[in-house]
């Protein structure tokens, strides 16, 4: 085997290879010399044929790069698109809403927001829609309405539901027949005049809303309009107490949504002793209601004091009364 080196003149001088096999072949083919005993005397020192690093090609940087700043997301994962921008629900519990709005109903009557509040004791379920949704409130008001079915409470007697319109093109004869689909649904004739579907001017209906932190607008390209689906719970008072969100609606939820906010002046005289005790928090997180175990502990610890005094007081009244007795001038022992 034969293996090719270069000299410092730059041409290819032949020398012996003593080894052959894998050695002697990569010398033969491919001009470079494995090291070994008998040529790493005259191998020459690997020349590198590394670019420099001042004639590599440099990536234009970014416009965030550019402005000094870290983008971290590249791909636009994270990137909110034009319709859902500006739209969501900011929470406003415990604000007040403005009780002099006011809008037409589905009978085409000017009607008075702070007419559903007259009595003081029942709260009031309220949502954001629009009757020319594609179906996305359809969706959100059929889950309520089938889930409402399930409540002990009724729609009428105990709490009111309000639907506001916030597109104000539509018309009462809309929102009267959006009525009549949703209170069928329902099925109990008795309820139809706590179902309210209102529609109004534009001012009052962006006024309402915000007062209630709910965040929209109007898509003109696709002619109609960019919302979230979200349940806002408010008490006789008119204060905004809870927030339900998304469109999974469970009824125990509900029921006990809507104890908390009348603060319990609906419900049987259970449920309210259990808002009065706090037996029950609402988890934002999970978005139901759990019952809190530190609250068990106080009611198990009151039941014991309440018996411990029930034993005892009746012990301490027979030592007083046997006392009470005793004559005067009964002594142990006598006198000489």
């Amino acid at each position: 085997m034969m293996s090719f080196l270069k000299s410092k003149s730059g041409k290819a001088d032949r020398i012996n290879h003593p080894i052959i096999g894998l050695a002697g072949l990569s010398c033969w083919l491919f001009g470079f010399c494995l090291p070994c005993s008998a040529c790493q005397s005259e191998a020459p020192a690997p020349v590198s044929e590394s670019v420099p690093s001042d004639n590599k090609v440099k990536e234009a940087p970014s416009e965030k790069q550019a402005d000094g700043q870290i983008d971290n997301d590249p791909l636009g994962l994270r990137t909110l698109p034009d319709q859902a921008v500006g739209v969501g629900v900011n929470s406003q519990e415990g604000t007040f809403i403005d009780k002099e709005l006011t809008f037409y109903d589905s009978e085409n009557r000017l009607v008075r927001l702070g007419d559903l509040f007259t009595s003081g004791k029942k709260p009031v379920m309220l949502s954001f829609n629009y009757s020319s949704c594609p179906k996305l409130c359809s969706v959100q008001l059929e889950n309520i309405t089938l889930a409402l079915r399930e409540v002990d409470l009724q729609v009428g007697k105990d709490f009111d539901y309000l639907s506001l319109s916030i597109d104000p093109k539509e018309t009462t004869e809309t929102a009267k027949k959006t009525k009549e689909l949703y209170t069928g649904y329902y099925n109990r004739k008795e309820s139809n005049s706590g179902w309210h579907f209102w529609v109004g001017k534009k001012e009052n209906i962006e006024k309402l809303a915000g007062q209630c932190g709910f965040m929209y607008k109007y898509l003109p390209d696709q002619k109609e309009y960019s919302h979230v689906p979200a349940i806002i719970m408010i008490s006789p008072e008119g204060e905004i107490v809870r927030y339900m969100a998304g469109l999974d609606y469970q009824p125990e939820t509900i029921r006990l949504a809507l104890i908390e906010t009348a603060e319990g002046k609906i419900g049987s005289p259970v449920d309210w002793a259990a808002y009065s005790l706090g037996c029950y928090s609402f988890d934002a997180s999970m978005g139901k209601y759990s019952f809190q175990m530190m609250v068990l502990m106080r009611i198990g610890g009151l039941i014991t004091i309440v018996l411990l005094l029930a034993s005892l007081i009746p012990y301490w009244f027979f030592r007083r009364n046997h006392s009470e007795k005793l004559p005067e001038n009964s002594t142990v022992g006598s006198t000489i």
